[in-house]
């Protein structure tokens, strides 16, 4: 690939200098973050994770729920998101190579809107000639942009990812376009303990299915993950991640464990939504285990999460990464709301299942008071309304019917 020009002794990309960016490019995503495909791919870096809490737990988040980094990892994972959320996240890479992203969810009609950009970057040095001479900065940078909606349709959740791909590498550039497609399904699975009222979920994502980087096709990759929690207090998951770059990844698929074939787990415990310690491992790739925490924290106003993670990623030794999560709330919810909120959720679901339809309503209504953001106490509260608009109906009907009895 010519990404540069010579003339006489002077070279604006000599090879060596581009060796260093290719190997920049390459092993920082394809390595430190786990590629392992058997193919070539170009835009490696679209596979460096994205989110503090998904890297701490082994990036195995294709189907876990209500997290604004769904927009990388499953966008059908929008459509559980309860509330705005603004999110920035910073990592450190290795050969003074940084990786920065900025994200936001906002709820559009029955669903969330996210709009997130990633930049993987290094900073800019010298551009040498064959003599040793410098000659000019070079500028190495690789960005995606992309906009993803996620929604519920009450059975299971859909969601539809767009990205925009540009590399800068010194003069050259280039563009691309992709799609990710994905599903989520929540279910309840038997638990003996205290666990959530859906507490099993599975989900499946086609990733960066579009056109080519030059001459290399994007790094396709195929997600299958499930989740479960048997307690509300931890949350185990597991991803099996297949390259679809060639036919021959696939193949790798259906013949065994090969190289284009990963699987990632982790695990997730948290206390009343204040802290939570996280760990993960990866089989079958350059990096192998990841460590991570975050604290939910209410200044004022303001309520936002601070995540932190570390990653192994073999011979390339630690990697970092920081993430501020602010909530856009127009009422910040306190852990005090967040125990009340679910206090008269549990009531509401009691009246229900004793046909109170009123006193069902009125508990969710107070629960929604507490907590607007509580799960989908909305739509219940939608839902059985028009039951109960329903129910009037049908007596309406049975009078109507009972007169004509009478005659």
């Amino acid at each position: 690939m010519a990404i540069g020009h010579c003339k006489e002794k002077t070279c604006t990309f000599p090879g060596r200098v581009r060796a260093i960016c290719v190997f920049l490019f390459l092993m920082c995503s394809r390595l430190a973050f786990g590629a392992g495909s058997a193919g070539t791919s170009g835009a490696d870096f679209l596979e460096i994770g994205v989110g503090s809490r998904p890297l701490g737990m082994g990036e195995a988040f294709t189907a876990i729920t209500g997290d604004i980094n769904s927009i990388y990892y499953n966008p059908a994972g929008l459509g559980t998101v309860r509330y705005p959320v603004l999110s920035l996240m910073h990592q450190e890479l290795i050969l003074d190579s940084r990786f920065d992203n900025l994200s936001v969810a906002i709820p559009v009609y029955d669903g969330f809107l996210g709009l997130s950009n990633s930049l993987f970057w290094v900073p800019p040095f010298d551009r040498i000639d064959i003599e040793g001479n410098t000659s000019g900065t070079v500028k190495y940078y690789n960005a995606s942009g992309t906009a993803a909606y996620g929604i519920s349709l009450g059975f299971m959740e859909v969601g539809l990812g767009i990205k925009y791909v540009y590399q800068k590498i010194d003069t050259l550039s280039i563009h691309s376009a992709a799609a990710d497609i994905g599903v989520l399904k929540r279910m309840y699975m038997y638990s003996p303990f205290d666990a959530p009222t859906r507490n099993f979920s599975v989900g499946l994502l086609l990733q960066n299915f579009g056109t080519r980087a030059l001459d290399s096709p994007l790094p396709r990759t195929i997600r299958l993950g499930a989740a479960y929690s048997p307690t509300k207090w931890l949350t185990l998951s597991a991803d099996m991640i297949e390259s679809a770059i060639t036919a021959s990844d696939l193949y790798d698929f259906t013949y065994g464990f090969e190289e284009s074939f990963r699987i990632n787990t982790g695990a997730e415990f948290t206390y009343l939504d204040l802290i939570s310690l996280r760990a993960g491992y990866r089989f079958n790739d350059a990096g192998t285990y990841s460590f991570g925490m975050g604290f939910n924290y209410q200044v004022q106003q303001v309520n936002f999460n601070v995540d932190a993670s570390y990653s192994d990623t073999g011979i390339f030794g630690p990697v970092y990464s920081f993430t501020v999560s602010f909530k856009l709330m127009l009422k910040v919810i306190t852990v005090e709301d967040t125990m009340e909120a679910e206090k008269h959720y549990q009531e509401g679901i009691k009246n229900y299942v004793k046909k109170d339809i009123d006193g069902a309503i009125n508990e969710f209504e107070e629960a929604r008071r507490y907590n607007r953001y509580h799960k989908n106490v909305g739509q219940k509260i939608r839902d059985l309304k028009r039951l109960k608009d329903l129910m009037k109906e049908s007596e309406k009907l049975e009078k109507e019917l009972e007169k004509y009895r009478t005659y």
